[in-house]
Order: structure tokens, then sequence, then C-alpha cells
């Protein structure tokens, strides 16, 4: 029997139709229809419902579609092992990392990774630490860096560094030089959070949830997406924010002022996680690195 193209199936599937499909893989639509119709016909179901308005998925072709995506990753993955034999050089390397450690620590680490032990390529994307789970789950990474504690069955983690927020004001605020503040003066501050999901939002829910309060209770003032953006309205004097010391950069100390909070523990921890499933060496060798690696200075 001849094999069905698994490509052609999961195009139809993610576009919503054989036209459309046909269009991204550049055959007719009668070769696509021939191509699903040998599918339907191995499993003596049918996988697509078809309508006007285009196609979806059977509860049948559902299933299959998630076994053709975990095929076609595994497939990608064999042809890039193999023409890193026959290249003699690693394989790429696909990294989703949170924007925390992608903007302020990874660019450290990677450069002292490649410069002592790194041949390969590799390729980083950027997005919160929910986000990047997805990826991971997605096989859209191979390895992410996220900034809080993972609590999924189907994700392996690897702690790789230990971070304390700290409470951050500008030079000229009135808190300035002083060492903590008060759970009541924190909670009646204007604060500048960052978006939920994210690894920085993370940690500060976990502290309030542990002292029985949560982020309603918080005077907000701006809610952004970077902490780019969260520092500058900081050094503007619009609010104070709760952010890694990593991110202040040498640069910046002088505009900021570092407070802690009385009862509120912001520590956690960064891990590098990934599915439980064969790794390429490359992907290996860079999740050992990094749990052994450390953080490199400002």
């Amino acid at each position: 029997m001849q094999q069905p193209n698994w490509e052609t199936f999961r195009a139809v599937a993610e576009v919503g139709s054989i036209s459309g499909a046909a269009r991204v893989l550049n055959l007719s639509q009668s070769a696509v229809s021939q191509k699903i119709q040998q599918l339907e016909d191995q499993y003596g179901t049918s996988l697509l419902v078809r309508s006007t308005q285009g196609v979806r998925l059977t509860a049948a072709g559902e299933v299959l579609y998630r076994y053709v995506v975990k095929l076609l990753h595994t497939l990608d993955e064999a042809h890039d092992r193999v023409r890193a034999l026959a290249d003699e050089r690693p394989g790429p390397i696909k990294v989703g990392a949170s924007l925390t450690i992608a903007e302020y620590i990874l660019p450290g680490l990677l450069t002292r990774f490649y410069g002592a032990e790194l041949q390969g390529r590799l390729t980083v994307m950027m997005a919160n630490s929910s986000a990047v789970l997805d990826l991971v789950a997605s096989h859209a990474v191979d390895v992410g860096l996220v900034e809080h504690e993972i609590q999924r069955s189907d994700i392996v983690r690897r702690r790789f560094l230990r971070d304390v927020p700290t409470l951050l004001v500008h030079a000229g605020h009135r808190w300035a030089g002083r060492t903590r503040v008060s759970l009541d003066e924190f909670v009646h501050e204007p604060l500048i959070l960052r978006e939920p999901g994210s690894g920085t939002r993370a940690a500060l829910e976990a502290a309030l949830a542990d002292v029985g309060l949560g982020v309603d209770d918080l005077t907000i003032s701006l809610v952004l997406g970077t902490t780019q953006a969260i520092k500058a309205m900081v050094r503007a004097g619009l609010g104070s924010s709760v952010l890694s010391p990593l991110t202040v950069l040498p640069g910046e100390r002088g505009d900021f002022w570092s407070v802690e909070v009385e009862e509120l523990d912001f520590a956690r921890s960064f891990y590098a996680v990934h599915l439980p499933l064969p790794l390429s060496d490359g992907a290996r060798h860079l999740i050992s690195w990094l749990t052994r690696a450390g953080v490199p200075a400002h």
C-alpha cells in the first residue's frame, strides 16, 4: 500500500480546507483529496467532516492529528541528527526562553557556552514563561528556560539558577536609603507589574499567597509586557516594581534602589525544561552545561 502523506494531512487539519492546503503544498486539490482518501481507507474511518465552509477533524481525525504532529517532529529530528553526523557537527538546538532569562541572563551564558563548548547552531524564541512551556509541550522547541516552579507531569525540569527578586524604587523615591518596608506600606505603594503568565509575576503571586493575599490586594498602577519597559516607568517615578536584581545592568545601578518587603519571600528558581523524550546531543549538552555553569556577573 502506498504510504499516506502525513504532511498533507497535517496541512489540511491546520489550514481547515482542501483548497487552502493545496495552495500551501503547491499541489492540486485532487491530489490532496486523493492522499486524504488513502489515509481514510487505511484506517477505515472518516477523518474529516467536509462542508461548504471547509473541513474539520472528526474525533478520529483529532487523535490521528496529535500523533502525526509527534511523528513529523520525530522525523525532522532524525533528519537533523543524520545530517549532523554526516556533516560531523552537532545538529541545531531550538531554545525557548522567558523574557528575563533571554534578555539578561542568556547572552552571558551563551557567550561562555559558544566560546567553550558549542559548535552547532542555536535558535532562541522569546516569550513569557507560560508561553515557553507551551512551546516545549508542542515540540516547537527542544529546551525551555523558565522562571518559576513547574507543576506539569508531562514536563521534565532541571533547576539551573536561584534568583531573589526585590522591590525596586527609583533613586529619588522616599524609600531610597531604606533596607526594608512593611507589608502594609508595600500594599499601598503604586506598583508596576508584569503581565499574567510571566515568571516574575508568578513569583510575586506566590509570595502574596503565602501571606493570604492576592494581586487584587495591591495598588496596581500599570501592567507591562517587558522588564525594560517597567524599568523605564520606575525610573520616571510612575511606580515601583518587583524585579530580579539580575535585570539591573551596571550602568543603571545609580537609577534604582532595592528594598526588601517584610513577610514576603520572592525567592524562586529558574529551570531548564523539556519533554520526557530522547534529547539531541546538543540539547542534552546545553542542559548539562547550564546546570553547572552559574550566572556571569554583570
